[in-house]
C-alpha cells in the first residue's frame, strides 16, 4: 500500500483513504501533515454550521446513491469528483470548500470501516430510522476518541498546537488509518464546539 498518494491538497484525506496506506511518517513530514490539519481547522471553523451539515447531507446521499460501489477505489473516485463540482457551484471560498469536503468524504469512509456490517445490520432491523441511528453511533465513536485523544495530549493553546497534538495522536492509533483519526476528531471537535453536529 502506498503512502506516496497522500496529497496535502484537494482531496488529501480522501485519496489516503482510498488507497488504504502505510504510516504517514513514512513518506511525508510532520510539518506537512500539521500544516494540512490547522488549514482544515480553519476551513471548518470558518464555514458557518448549517453549510457545513448541507455538504455533509449531500457526501452521505452520494455515498448512498450515485456514488455507491462495492469498489472502493469507483466510490471513492466518484465522491472526489461530486465534490469538486459542489465546490464548484457553491459559490464559497473554493479552497475552503475543497477542504471541508476532504474531512467530510474521509469521515464517509471511515465510517464505513469502523462501524461493522453486522453493526448496521442490527441497526437496520431493530431502529425505525436506520440514517439517524448510523449517525448516532458515528458520533458516539467520535466522541470516545475525542475524549480519548483529550485525556492523553491535553488541550491546545491554538489551532497550531491543536495540529500538532492531531497529527501526533493519529499517528500512534494502531487500530485506524490516520485519515480515520485525523477526520473524525476534526469533524467532532469543531462541530461540537459550535453546538452542531451534523
Amino acid at each position: 500500500m502506498n503512502r506516496t498518494r497522500l496529497s496535502i491538497v484537494v482531496c488529501a484525506l480522501v485519496v489516503v483513504a482510498a488507497a488504504g496506506v502505510a504510516a504517514a511518517e513514512e513518506t511525508h513530514r510532520a510539518e506537512l501533515r500539521v500544516a494540512y490539519l490547522e488549514r482544515a481547522l480553519g476551513a471548518l471553523r470558518a464555514t458557518p454550521p448549517a453549510a457545513l451539515a448541507q455538504a455533509s447531507e449531500y457526501v452521505h446521499v452520494l455515498g448512498r446513491s450515485t456514488c455507491a460501489s462495492g469498489v472502493e477505489r469507483l466510490k471513492v473516485e466518484c465522491l472526489m469528483t461530486a465534490s469538486r463540482l459542489y465546490c464548484k457551484k457553491s459559490g464559497d471560498d473554493k479552497q475552503r470548500c475543497q477542504l471541508d469536503m476532504d474531512v467530510i468524504v474521509s469521515r464517509l469512509l471511515g465510517d464505513a470501516a469502523l462501524i461493522s456490517t453486522d453493526k448496521r445490520y442490527q441497526m437496520m432491523t431493530r431502529t425505525k430510522d436506520y440514517r439517524r441511528e448510523l449517525a448516532r453511533e458515528s458520533r458516539r465513536l467520535a466522541g470516545a476518541l475525542a475524549v480519548e485523544f483529550r485525556l492523553q495530549m491535553g488541550d491546545a493553546a491554538n489551532d497550531a498546537e491543536l495540529a500538532r497534538k492531531l497529527d501526533q495522536y493519529c499517528l500512534d492509533q494502531n487500530d485506524m488509518p490516520w485519515q480515520t483519526c485525523a477526520s473524525s476528531l476534526l469533524w467532532f471537535i469543531v462541530t461540537e464546539t459550535s453546538g452542531s453536529a451534523p
